[in-house]
């Protein structure tokens, strides 16, 4: 009887180990599904951000894509109104303009000096217009012998302004000298540019500029540069090209004291 009872002791306790290693055995593997399912969750979470990334990565860099191209034809534009001022070569770069998205400060202060010296272009005109008309009447109530009209302009055939060409070149030259005097004596009252930079001492534009605000030569070289070897956008923002070499130079930087 004795004996019994030890059996049924022993084989209750291997039961009730074999029940415990059971449960054990089932947590255990509950948890790691768990584990396994807490990883694949953040796995996944992780792939979709990096998908967004991406995509937004590739969503901006078409964004500036497509803002290089609207300046680059909008610069186009403004170089054919620069070269020949009418109404319509003005119109096409206005337009051109309005097309890049967010705008461009300097082809808009361009297209605003280009349609200031067409204004000044026509008025020189009309004053051209009014000395021939002038010119005529003197000459058909008191004409003048040594005075040659042959072509009947208003002006004498040996002057340079018989020609129109040299007419309208002399018309553009003193607008645009008048629009430089007009800026640089508001630059000198002011203090500053058109860009709000502070003047040179004793000096109508700031620093690198020309007293419109624009680049002056040398500037603009670097800036031609940068555009042409791929470091810049012709909006003046940098390259991926461009942003590394920025990167790298300032982590070449020597120290100054300031940040010991």
């Amino acid at each position: 009887m004795k004996k019994l009872s030890v059996a049924l002791l022993v084989c209750s306790a291997l039961l009730f180990s074999a029940c415990s290693s059971d449960k054990k055995a089932e947590s255990t593997d509950s948890t790691s599904k768990q584990e396994t399912k807490a990883s694949l969750t953040k796995d996944s979470k992780e792939k979709a951000d990096a998908e967004a990334k991406k995509k937004a990565k590739e969503a901006e860099k078409k964004k500036q894509e497509e803002i290089s191209k609207k300046v680059s034809e909008a610069d186009t534009a403004m170089k054919a109104a620069e070269a020949n001022l009418t109404d319509e070569t003005i119109a096409a770069a206005k337009n051109a303009i309005n097309a890049i998205p967010g705008g461009n400060t300097d082809l808009q202060k361009r297209l605003e000096t280009a349609a200031a010296n067409l204004e000044a272009i026509k008025q020189q005109t009309t004053q051209v217009q009014q000395q021939q008309a002038a010119t005529q009447e003197q000459q058909t109530t008191n004409p003048d012998p040594n005075f040659i009209d042959e072509d009947g302009n208003g002006f004498d055939d040996r002057s340079v302004f018989n020609d129109p060409t040299a007419r309208a070149e002399y018309a553009r030259g003193e607008a645009e000298a008048q629009r430089e005097w007009e800026q640089s004596q508001q630059n000198i009252q002011n203090g500053y540019d058109p860009n709000g930079q502070p003047l040179l001492p004793g000096q109508d534009h700031a620093a690198g500029a020309n007293p419109d605000g624009s680049p002056d030569a040398w500037v603009q070289d670097q800036i031609d540069w940068a555009i042409e070897n791929g470091y810049s956008n012709p909006d003046g923002t940098p390259t991926e090209k461009g942003q590394q070499a920025i990167d790298e130079v300032n982590a070449n930087a020597i120290p100054t004291d300031d940040q010991y």
